[in-house]
């Protein structure tokens, strides 16, 4: 499942600053939460839920380059980082569920990745795929009735989205 539903878009620019993948949010994220011409999982109301607000906030962050000093400015730096870090899928390992996708979204913008986005987390790393891969591994596990049930309806109440954040929150807690 691709929560991008193909649209990714590559900047020349940002991989020559290092950025890997080098993917530009402003026009990558344009179907996010917006529906499709036919219902599929990118479309899901359970991803819809989770992804309000994300086109702008990546956006934004996008046009933050010269004020990182700024700590109001540095978390939503940290969070674009998050975000692409869980958007990251490495080639050849098959696609993520439903319910994977709205955890590692869910992740990424509660706060709970930065962490381990600022101890170097980040996407296209062992240790981001590693980071995020355990996540998941954990929630599958813990609350698997759960994560079924996002998969099976293809949307998520707002009880299942706070007992997968207090999943996440507690699960992150450890591995700090």
């Amino acid at each position: 499942m691709s929560m991008l539903d193909g649209q990714i878009w590559f900047d020349e620019k940002l991989e020559s600053t290092g950025r890997n993948p080098a993917m530009d949010p402003q026009r990558s994220v344009t179907r996010i939460g917006i529906g499709a011409d036919t219902e599929s999982r990118a479309d899901a109301p359970a991803l819809r839920r989770i992804v309000e607000g994300m086109r702008l906030m990546l956006s934004q962050a996008a046009d933050m380059s010269g004020f990182e000093s700024n700590p109001s400015s540095q978390k939503q730096i940290l969070r674009q980082k998050a975000f692409i870090l869980v958007m990251h899928q490495p080639s050849g390992k098959g696609g993520r569920t439903l319910s994977e996708s709205c955890a590692a979204l869910l992740a990424a913008q509660g706060g709970y990745l930065d962490k381990a986005v600022e101890e170097g987390a980040l996407a296209g790393t062992e240790k981001g795929s590693a980071t995020v891969d355990s996540l998941l591994q954990h929630l599958q596990s813990a609350i698997p009735d759960l994560m079924r049930q996002v998969d099976e309806t293809l949307d998520m109440t707002e009880e299942a989205k706070k007992i997968m954040s207090e999943s996440i929150e507690a699960y992150m807690a450890i591995e700090k």
